[in-house]
C-alpha cells in the first residue's frame, strides 16, 4: 500500500516516538560518568566521595529530604535540579540529549524515568549544605568522661564528631547550631530507645523533618553505635 506523503511522514514519526526507551539506570551510569557528576558530588552507589567540590551536596544524604522539603517526588526533584543546575552546578538541561536526561535521572532516583513533555519549571533555590564541623578526639575522651558514656556509645560519640552532626547541632559546647538543629546534649533523657534513635537518624524525613540530611547510607552496625550514644547523653 502507497501511503500520501503526509500519512508517510506521520508514520514515520510515530516509529521514532515508539523507538524512544525510558530511561535506563545502567545506561545513566554511564552518563554520570561522562558528566563528571561525580567530581562534585558524593554518591556511594557511583562510587563517587566528590572531593572535588565541598559544597556540593552528598546526594546519599541530602536528594530525598531535599525533594521532600520541596514537595516533589525524587525523580521529579532530580531532573529539575539537573536540568537547570544552581549553586554552582551547570545546566545540564542544554548539554545532554533527552534520552541522557532520563538515564542519568533514573540513575539517581534508582528507577526508570521519562521526562514529561515540555520544558519543565525551573526550581527555587535550595540552601547550601552547611558546612562541616568535626571534634577532635581529645573532645570525644571529654564528652566520654562528662557523660560516662559506655563502650559502644563511645564508639558512636567518635562517629558523631567526624560524620557531620556538629555542623547543624551542639554537643557539651562543640558545634554549631543550624537549619534548626538544637543541642544534643541531653537528648538520652527524653526517654527515646536507641532504636528510635536509630529508626529516626537514618529517614529524619520519615518523622516529618526535611531539614535534616538522611544517614542511611551508615552501615546498620555504624547507626547502632551512634544511636547508642544519642540514648546514653542525658
Amino acid at each position: 500500500m502507497r501511503w500520501p506523503p503526509l500519512l508517510a511522514a506521520l508514520a514515520v514519526a510515530l516509529t521514532a516516538l515508539g523507538a524512544a526507551r525510558a530511561g535506563d539506570p545502567g545506561q545513566g551510569a554511564a552518563v554520570w560518568v561522562d558528566a563528571g557528576c561525580g567530581s562534585c558530588h558524593a554518591f556511594a552507589k557511583a562510587g563517587s566521595t566528590g572531593s572535588a567540590a565541598g559544597n556540593a551536596p552528598n546526594l546519599d544524604r541530602w536528594l530525598v529530604p531535599d525533594a521532600m522539603h520541596v514537595g516533589l517526588p525524587v525523580d521529579q526533584f532530580a531532573y529539575r535540579r539537573i536540568y537547570f543546575g544552581g549553586r554552582g552546578m551547570p545546566a545540564f538541561g542544554t548539554t545532554l540529549g533527552a534520552q541522557e536526561l532520563d538515564d542519568l535521572v533514573s540513575f539517581v532516583a534508582g528507577h526508570p524515568f521519562t521526562a514529561p513533555a515540555g520544558t519543565p519549571a525551573p526550581l527555587a533555590p535550595l540552601p547550601a549544605p552547611p558546612p562541616l564541623v568535626t571534634a577532635t578526639p581529645k573532645t570525644v575522651a571529654r564528652w566520654t568522661k562528662q557523660e560516662r558514656l559506655p563502650k559502644q556509645a563511645v564508639a558512636g560519640a567518635t562517629l558523631f564528631a567526624k560524620t557531620g552532626c556538629l555542623s547543624c547541632h551542639t554537643y557539651l559546647g562543640s558545634g554549631k547550631s543550624r537549619r534548626g538543629g538544637g543541642d544534643l546534649s541531653k537528648i538520652g533523657a527524653a526517654g527515646k530507645s536507641a532504636a528510635w534513635f536509630r529508626r529516626y537518624v537514618a529517614r529524619p524525613y520519615a518523622y516529618g523533618n526535611t531539614l535534616m540530611p538522611t544517614y542511611a547510607d551508615l552501615t546498620p552496625a555504624q547507626l547502632a553505635r551512634l544511636s547508642a550514644f544519642l540514648a546514653a547523653s542525658r
